[in-house]
């Protein structure tokens, strides 16, 4: 098969996601990376809880994103962690988070949100209940003793394909593997950030994701000037996510691991996913794809896999794409 055959085929494979029923993607990395989480209860935190347990972790360099209350640190009853003893680091100091819950003005006491879906369903009225809150203080599993070592599991066999640093090296475009549980392409820096290598559940999730990213990059405004100013949950945003992912996918031709079915399948759920957001199908998705041809194109020709001559012969050529598509009804 040739590359153009192999992308012919994914091309026409992304196309049948319009009429395929809803298909469910995974993220297929492991790692917890940075998102602030109770150790005891495994909770992550959410909001300006989130927000805070960060940037308190970031000014004081804590590498671990496990948070716990004193009185899960102290466990008295022995029920948090009964074959282990905590101790808190002299000198620590707190952080704060606020919980919201629900007070029973009739009966004067704090309920849990069961409790108050339980009141609601037997027929009391909403006004007989407040929000109140309060501020718990914890502290990071850097500053507790005795607590087990951060578990994430872990792949030491997956490797950076030659082809990603050539594709990297190519187009002056720097990927750091600076771990956390984000992947992203920084177009104002014009730099990648992706999680470390052993956290990725395959060779090929690893490399397709650093292909994603890269095929964000050549968008910018040096190489192929696609829009990228789009914001979160709008068309525009949207429109990138499935040119990028389907130029993932035409550049795995290319890497030493071939993609199995499964990979190809978590493709298409995560372009069927993203084509939510726009209204114009199918002839938005065609026009992604040719939009993920040309980047494809360009990765190939900044990698050396072909010349300058053969990139500006490819970029004339426009895949064919099966033209009867029928809309999938919502």
């Amino acid at each position: 098969m040739t590359r153009d055959e192999f992308r012919k085929g994914i091309a026409d494979a992304f196309v049948s996601v319009l009429t395929e029923k809803g298909l469910s993607w995974k993220k297929e990395w492991s790692g917890v990376g940075s998102a602030p989480q109770n150790a005891v209860t495994k909770a992550f935190y959410r909001g300006c809880n989130a927000f805070w347990l960060s940037l308190i972790a970031m000014s004081n360099g804590y590498s671990d994103p496990r948070w716990v209350t004193m009185v899960q640190i102290m466990d008295k009853q022995g029920k948090y962690h009964p074959k282990e003893k905590w101790h808190l680091k002299a000198g620590s100091k707190a952080s704060y988070v606020e919980y919201w819950y629900p007070f029973d003005l009739k009966n004067k006491k704090a309920l849990t949100w069961d409790d108050l879906r339980t009141e609601l369903s037997n027929g009391r009225k909403e006004d007989e209940f407040r929000l109140s809150t309060k501020y718990t203080p914890v502290f990071n599993a850097c500053d507790v003793e005795g607590m087990p070592s951060l578990q994430i599991d872990t792949n030491p066999d997956v490797k950076m394909d030659d082809l990603i640093s050539r594709i990297s090296n190519g187009m002056s475009v720097r990927i750091l593997l600076d771990g956390g549980d984000s992947a992203y392409y920084s177009p104002r820096l014009d730099e990648i950030h992706l999680p470390k290598p052993e956290v990725f559940e395959s060779e090929y999730a690893f490399n397709s994701t650093a292909l994603h990213e890269l095929a964000h990059s050549t968008g910018h405004t040096s190489r192929l000037n696609r829009a990228q100013t789009g914001i979160y949950g709008l068309d525009t945003y949207a429109y990138e996510e499935l040119v990028a992912e389907m130029a993932s996918c035409f550049m795995g031709f290319d890497l030493k691991v071939e993609p199995s079915e499964k990979h190809i399948q978590n493709h298409k759920a995560y372009v069927q996913a993203w084509i939510k957001g726009i209204q114009e199908k199918p002839e938005t998705l065609l026009h992604a794809i040719k939009d993920a041809q040309a980047a494809a194109n360009y990765m190939d020709w900044r990698a050396g896999l072909i010349s300058a001559k053969e990139y500006v012969d490819a970029s004339r050529t426009v895949i064919e794409i099966r033209p009867k598509v029928q809309s999938r009804e919502r």
